[in-house]
């Protein structure tokens, strides 16, 4: 009997599967130059982000271990042993403190100053244990209107509105760009000027301290919020 679908990427195509760590139940592994994916079901179809994978190898394992080639009922080898880690952990959301490029930064170090404006926040960075104790009680109504993203190091951006009454630093949003709310750039043209630069495409979000250091979110990664999404993204934590 057929137990999972399992998949084989060579491991240069290995940020692909940044696509689908809101699949629940993936595992991957990466060894001798392939990055293996279980976790998918013996039958159905699989979601869009799974199919959309560059898989060299797609195989269906049975209860002795053994691997399948797709459509074939002759086994052609056994699944390895190797070190399985839940998708999320295996693909930690990176938020890297990164400098400005230096072909066509500004001349000037960016600042972020108080300010004297006071707007509606956007964005709220916690921590995930916070995170969890709110999510498990909140009305659904509360949560469907968010989205979250989880850092490596247990940090969680909340996006929508009205945000979760519970401890962060709250951020407004500006061109795209997330600033810790009481501030702005030192020059008002300078949001503009830096989501042009630093996110081109608009296909992520720049999270700003008040330091002026910043950390790139990929919009991808930002998942909506459901109380099996939260309980999933715990128990990652918990195989790690």
């Amino acid at each position: 009997m057929m137990t999972e679908r399992v998949l084989v990427l060579a491991a240069s195509d290995r940020e692909a599967l940044g696509g689908v760590r809101a699949v629940p139940g993936l595992q991957a592994a990466e060894a001798a130059g392939e990055v293996w994916l279980r976790g998918l079901p013996a039958a159905g179809e699989l979601p869009l982000a799974v199919r959309a994978l560059p898989a060299a190898a797609a195989y269906t394992l049975d209860g002795q271990g053994r691997l399948f080639p797709a459509g074939s009922r002759t086994p052609t080898a056994q699944l390895p042993a190797l070190s399985w880690q839940p998708i999320r952990a295996f693909m930690p959301l990176e938020l890297p403190t990164a400098a400005l490029p230096a072909q066509g930064a500004p001349r000037y170090r960016v600042r972020l100053v108080p300010s004297d404006r006071a707007e509606g926040g956007a964005a709220l960075l916690t921590t995930l244990a916070v995170w969890r104790e709110y999510a498990e009680t909140a009305p659904a109504i509360r949560l469907e209107s968010l989205r979250f993203a989880v850092a490596a190091d247990q940090r969680v951006l909340l996006l929508g509105t009205p945000l979760p009454p519970i401890p962060g630093q709250e951020h407004w949003l500006r061109e795209g760009l997330l600033l810790p709310a009481g501030f702005d750039f030192e020059a008002p043209l300078l949001a503009l000027l830096l989501a042009r630069q630093l996110n081109a495409n608009a296909d992520a979000l720049l999270l700003f301290a008040a330091d002026g250091s910043w950390e790139r979110i990929s919009k991808a990664d930002l998942v909506p919020v459901t109380r099996s999404a939260v309980r999933l993204t715990m128990e990652g934590f918990r195989d790690e």
